[in-house]
């Protein structure tokens, strides 16, 4: 399955754009196309929000592991929007497993990497929009498990 149009892109979301309300509010072209699994990574917390007041995730290279998220088109307009929201991050390429199938996408790692943990306002978003999507059990489970700040 491809982007559609020269004029779109695949975006591999893993952490608070898991929520589709917040991704049409940032990228209004969004499309959800399903769960996607990129191997490979595991996830970390390494960059403190002043929004969350804690730790957002990031993707950490980790051969044995694995990070699940939601495959969303979006145009490419709206990728540049999502740069502004992603400040702190770069824009990577990753290649996700989505509908039984493998697809480059675009998607965003902590450049200055600290470890800053979680609150559990951040991890609950995590997990009310990992239902939703129908992330695996043991995924949501080992959310669950994130130590969160005080």
């Amino acid at each position: 399955m491809s982007a559609g149009p020269a004029r779109e892109v695949c975006y591999f979301a893993y952490g608070s754009n898991l929520d589709a309300d917040q991704m049409r509010e940032r990228c209004p072209s969004s499309r959800a196309v399903e769960r996607a699994c990129l191997d490979g990574h595991r996830l970390g917390f390494t960059r403190f929000s002043k929004r969350w007041e804690g730790g957002v995730a990031d993707l950490i290279r980790a051969p044995d592991s694995a990070v699940w998220g939601v495959l969303y088109h979006i145009h490419l307009e709206d990728l540049e929007r999502l740069d502004r929201f992603e400040g702190g991050y770069e824009r990577i390429r990753v290649c996700v497993t989505a509908l039984g199938e493998t697809h480059e996408a675009v998607s965003y790692s902590v450049r200055e990497k600290q470890h800053h943990p979680p609150r559990d306002a951040y991890i609950g978003k995590m997990l009310h929009w990992g239902e939703r999507w129908a992330l695996p059990a043991s995924y949501l489970d080992s959310l669950r498990r994130i130590p969160t700040a005080p």
